[in-house]
């Protein structure tokens, strides 16, 4: 269990939040464990964003060259804000300083106001949480996918590790609470068919599906196609560049300052693999999961993607 006592810090700055401010929820699993949310607009949130900044997202001021990306936590965010940012920049250099500057839940509209352009804009809210702004700017919207099964084990070891969370749960006791919804902006399939809702809503806005398991397997060819669908004039020397520099491995090392931490920990960069769902899976457990994936992503155009026996 996370104790309150530990301390959680962004950029090397101890990070605290006024929890008498939130609407905190407390969770409790099949085991009879709990974990700690805050509910904003009737869904589950990590409870360390200030809900007056929650309040602004919907007024964020957009401008026609930002790069939005909405991704649910802990399907590659921070790999692909480093990847378009260096696109954006045209260097492959490490960008100094955390992706959360850039995240609407932390960051005030004054404050991303102030960053120059073309701005990467990311945010685990759903899509029709999104600034209203990003319909008229038609902003270029890139959205992240990973196998849920990794979401899921991935995002259990944040909330573990995480202060505020204050996370009892067993592995096996989170999961129910991840297929029931009870996670981030109400769960990962809901995230994925909300976003399904905005763009067949707006099918003038620009998208960009990064695939987890497509970038790990082909990073070069990952970021060719993203600089492709920012417009970018191709240069496949800056790309491969690009790549090796976001390769796990030197994002640890390069961002560990930059990064989320509980008493020094980074609680960022765990893995950065595909199928550590097997090390935590019982068969029953991937049973009641796939029932779940069936029920959810019914119809869904992502489908076959993570489906079964896929």
């Amino acid at each position: 269990m996370a104790s309150s006592k530990r301390i959680l810090s962004i950029d090397g700055v101890v990070h605290t939040v006024d929890h008498t401010k939130m609407n905190i929820k407390v969770e409790t699993d099949k085991f009879g464990k709990t974990i700690k949310y805050m509910m904003f607009n009737g869904r589950h949130h990590l409870p360390a964003y200030p809900p007056s900044v929650l309040d602004q997202i919907k007024s964020v001021s957009m401008r026609p060259d930002d790069v939005f990306c909405p991704a649910f936590p802990r399907t590659g965010t921070h790999w692909l804000y480093e990847m378009v940012s260096m696109l954006l920049s045209g260097k492959a250099e490490t960008i100094q300083e955390s992706k959360i500057k850039h995240q609407l839940e932390f960051t005030p509209n004054e404050e991303l106001i102030k960053l120059p352009s073309p701005r990467a804009i990311n945010t685990h809210f759903r899509l029709s949480d999104a600034p209203e702004d990003l319909k008229e700017k038609k902003c270029k919207l890139i959205y992240n996918l990973r196998d849920p099964r990794d979401v899921a084990v991935s995002l259990y070891h944040c909330y573990i590790d995480l202060v505020y969370s204050e996370c009892e749960c067993s592995f096996e006791g989170f999961l129910y609470l991840f297929l029931e919804g009870k996670a981030e902006a109400g769960g990962l399939f809901h995230h994925c068919r909300d976003a399904e809702e905005y763009f067949k809503e707006n099918p003038d806005i620009p998208v960009y599906f990064n695939i987890y398991e497509e970038t790990l397997k082909d990073p070069v060819l990952a970021v060719q196609r993203l600089s492709d669908f920012l417009g970018l004039p191709r240069n496949d020397e800056l790309c491969q560049a690009i790549a090796d520099k976001c390769h796990f491995s030197n994002m640890k090392i390069d961002k560990d300052k930059f990064a989320l931490k509980t008493d020094g920990e980074n609680l960022l960069y765990r893995k950065g693999k595909v199928g550590d769902w097997k090390n935590y899976f019982t068969d029953q457990m991937l049973e009641d999961y796939y029932r779940v994936y069936e029920e959810k992503m019914a119809g869904s155009r992502f489908y076959k993607l993570y489906a079964r026996n896929a």
